[in-house]
């Protein structure tokens, strides 16, 4: 158990979910034009305990950090996909005295 004193440094994050009125998108048609969603304020998202509507200084943070770790993951995922010109590039020795053959 940790002993502190004071509030939390770090913001904590809500829990979010996709509006069930506009289903995310953050306007729903209108009679001849589409108008932004009054239940989620157009943003797309409200809070996924009670479903009211968030400010938009909450949810902004949420999606900051998803973003973050859905570019970390893109990341890795590029970053572990390698192949063949690995190997073409690193020095294998044995090529004409000693250089590296391609097999070209």
């Amino acid at each position: 158990m940790t002993k502190s004193h004071g509030p939390s440094l770090q913001r904590q994050l809500k829990f979010i979910v996709e509006c069930n009125i506009c289903l995310g998108k953050g306007e729903r048609l209108g009679l001849f034009h589409y108008l932004e969603c009054e239940h989620c304020l157009g943003s797309g998202w409200v809070c996924g305990h009670t479903l009211q509507t968030l400010p938009l200084s909450d949810v902004v943070p949420v999606l900051n950090a998803r973003l973050k770790d859905a570019l970390a993951e893109i990341a890795k995922a590029r970053h572990v996909i390698g192949g063949a010109h690995e190997q073409y590039e690193q020095n294998n020795r044995r090529g004409a005295g000693g250089s590296n053959f391609t097999g070209d």
